[in-house]
């Protein structure tokens, strides 16, 4: 690399990029020198590559080789992402990308495209969720040499705030699970059309603490009974472009062992022996799959309603909300955070206290008023 002066007067920086001789001219030699330094600072740094890739593939490009790679090895290389997760990244591609960025050089997306293109969603939750997607992308892109930093690297420069929640999580009391399941019984919208099943269900999910995914994928061989009645989690059913994928893991990938309360357990093993016809344990009436949509839509937001009508306590809630109260009602009998941490399935313990930390600050306090019992007895 060198700097020479040309006849003109000007200054012109030779250097090589990937094998390439390129120059660039400036006005001043101090000029050309800063040039130099950048150029010998990026190279010493491993980064300094032909910005020009950059200007030569459009966004789409991108987009297609990226979708490839996810399909193939997933976003760390290590394994295939799941057909669920490419489907989302897909529909997010789709619904919030093309129409602004499709045909677009790489070199082009600047922090001013990306906050233009921001300002266009309707929500947090697909703005964080689309922001998040798009600095996958990008990164991809430098780690290929396309780009030489990522301009998608930064939410709060990028003016990404995290969404509001929209609600708070609810658990139910034992007397409220109860009376949950026996309006699911009923068929809810359905009311001449009762399920037994579904009472079970309802149960299962608020004791477990198994995800809707999971439970809709639950196989018979999963379950065994006896003095440890337990569900190895192994299987799950996800709606994948409307259409049902049963896969043989879970969102972990690691089958997981959770235990089953004895009256549950003894419930299910009863249901299994005498009505249960094959395929998933739970099904609809007819024996089909269950879908998370009708299910809710069908059951379980109508029987939710008439508990609230029946009970003035009785929270606003979603099935996911069973989990909580699985976890909940874990916690109240004192179980040790690795227990609960089985419950959730949660990759970590670190997780489990993130996510349920206030719970577990209830326990604390517990904790506490039962430590000053040992320290002032009564009468003592």
């Amino acid at each position: 690399m060198a700097i020479r002066k040309l006849s003109n007067g000007k200054y012109e920086h030779d250097y090589r990029v990937d094998g390439k001789r390129r120059y660039k001219r400036f006005r001043t030699k101090a000029e050309a020198q800063a040039h130099e330094l950048q150029i010998n600072t990026a190279k010493a740094g491993g980064t300094l590559i032909d910005t020009r890739k950059g200007g030569k593939i459009r966004f789409h490009d991108l987009y297609e080789e990226w979708i490839a790679r996810i399909e193939k090895v997933g976003a760390r290389g290590a394994r295939p992402s799941s057909p669920v997760t490419v489907a989302g990244y897909r529909r997010i591609y789709e619904s919030h990308m093309r129409s602004h960025l499709e045909y677009r050089a790489l070199a082009t997306i600047t922090l001013t495209v990306i906050n233009d293109w921001l300002e266009t969603f309707a929500t947090d939750d697909a703005r964080q969720r689309s922001y998040r997607q798009l600095g996958r992308m990008l990164e991809y892109a430098v780690g290929r040499g396309y780009l030489p930093t990522n301009p998608a690297r930064n939410a709060i420069i990028n003016h990404v705030p995290d969404p509001e929640p929209t609600r708070d999580p609810a658990a139910l009391t034992v007397a409220q699970l109860h009376a949950l399941a026996d309006e699911a019984a009923k068929g809810g919208r359905y009311a001449q059309a009762s399920h037994d099943v579904y009472r079970l269900l309802i149960l299962f999910a608020g004791t477990t603490g198994l995800r809707w995914s999971e439970i809709a994928g639950l196989l018979p061989d999963a379950l065994s009974f006896g003095d440890r009645p337990q569900v190895i989690v192994r299987s799950t059913l996800v709606p994948v472009d409307g259409r049902l994928h049963f896969q043989e893991t879970t969102k972990s990938r690691k089958p997981r062992t959770v235990p089953i309360p004895r009256s549950v357990a003894v419930l299910l093993e009863e249901y299994l022996e005498r009505y249960h016809s094959g395929g998933y344990v739970f099904a609809s009436p007819t024996g089909a799959a269950l879908r998370s949509s009708n299910f809710t839509r069908r059951v379980f937001q109508p029987a939710v309603e008439i508990c609230q009508k029946a009970d003035p306590t009785f929270p606003s809630m979603v099935f996911h909300d069973l989990r909580r109260t699985a976890v909940t009602l874990a916690i109240s009998t004192g179980a040790h955070v690795k227990v609960v941490q089985q419950i959730a399935g949660h990759s970590s313990a670190v997780t489990t206290l993130d996510v349920y930390a206030q719970l577990f600050a209830d326990d604390a306090h517990e904790s506490a008023r039962a430590v000053d019992a040992l320290l002032h007895p009564a009468g003592g």
